[in-house]
C-alpha cells in the first residue's frame, strides 16, 4: 500500500492517485494541512529531507513500515 500527502489543486497528487489506481495499487490520500508537526516531523525524519513540494509519496511494507518513495516522478520511475 502506499500512502500520498498532498495538497488539494495538486496536479501532480492527482497524477499519482491515477497511476497508482491505473495499476490497481491501493492507497491512502492524505492531506498534509491534517498533519500536526509531530507527524510531518516524522514522515521527514524517514524520508531524510525537509518537505518542500507536494505529494510526498510513502510505501507501506509487510511490517507496516514506512518506505520514501519521493514524489510523482519517483513513484513514475519506480514502475518503469
Amino acid at each position: 500500500m502506499y500512502k500520498i500527502y498532498a495538497t488539494p489543486g495538486c496536479g501532480f497528487c492527482l497524477q499519482a492517485k491515477r497511476l497508482l489506481e491505473s495499476k490497481e495499487l491501493p492507497y491512502e490520500y492524505n492531506l498534509v494541512s491534517d498533519l500536526d508537526s509531530q507527524e510531518q516531523a516524522h514522515l521527514q525524519e524517514i524520508a531524510g529531507i525537509p518537505f518542500r513540494t507536494v505529494p510526498q509519496i510513502f510505501q507501506v511494507n509487510e511490517e507496516d513500515q514506512l518506505n520514501y518513495v519521493g514524489g510523482f516522478t519517483e513513484l513514475k520511475a519506480s514502475f518503469s
